[in-house]
């Protein structure tokens, strides 16, 4: 069973009429990936498959920046020509840390996740983002934004769920 309170929260918001409040949005970063040329699986029972490779790039905001490593985008284009990012890559940062970034979506729109065994970067691993951005000549520019909570380690507030 999910959060009996986290429920009751809802429907309290709900029964009351009252708006729900929107979500703050912390900037985290742009990034700019640069892909090495492009391998094309061709058309599979949903689209196109292409395999991106990541080749690198540079990333940079108020919290974190460095260069972006090597990784993989295995996106799918759909039959109305809609890309739908399915990426893996890392981000290495001016101070030595490692961050592998997962993302999917539908383009412009990305989910993105974030794994950092950096005790400095470890918020991150709570973390869900969301980007939005587009391509440019060899690669795609992306604004990475956190909606709600952003913390450095104190969950306080966080919602429990409970079996």
């Amino acid at each position: 069973m999910l959060a009996l309170p986290f429920t009751a929260l809802t429907l309290a918001a709900t029964a009351l009429g009252a708006d729900p409040a929107l979500p703050k949005l912390t900037y985290l970063y742009s990034v700019n990936l640069t892909f090495a040329p492009t391998i094309s699986i061709g058309s599979v029972p949903y689209g196109g498959r292409d395999l991106l490779p990541i080749s690198g790039g540079s990333f940079s905001g108020p919290k974190l920046s460095g260069k972006v490593g090597t990784g993989l985008d295995w996106g799918l284009t759909d039959k109305q020509g809609v890309f739908s990012p399915d990426a893996l890559y890392t981000l290495h940062t001016d101070d030595n840390a490692t961050v592998l970034v997962f993302e999917k979506g539908h383009a412009p729109n990305v989910h993105v996740l974030f794994e950092t065994a950096s005790e400095k970067y470890a918020w991150l691993n709570s973390a869900v983002a969301y980007a939005s951005g587009g391509p440019f000549e060899g690669g795609v520019a992306l604004d990475v934004w956190q909606p709600g909570y952003l913390g450095s380690g104190d969950r306080k507030g966080s919602i429990t769920f409970v079996n």
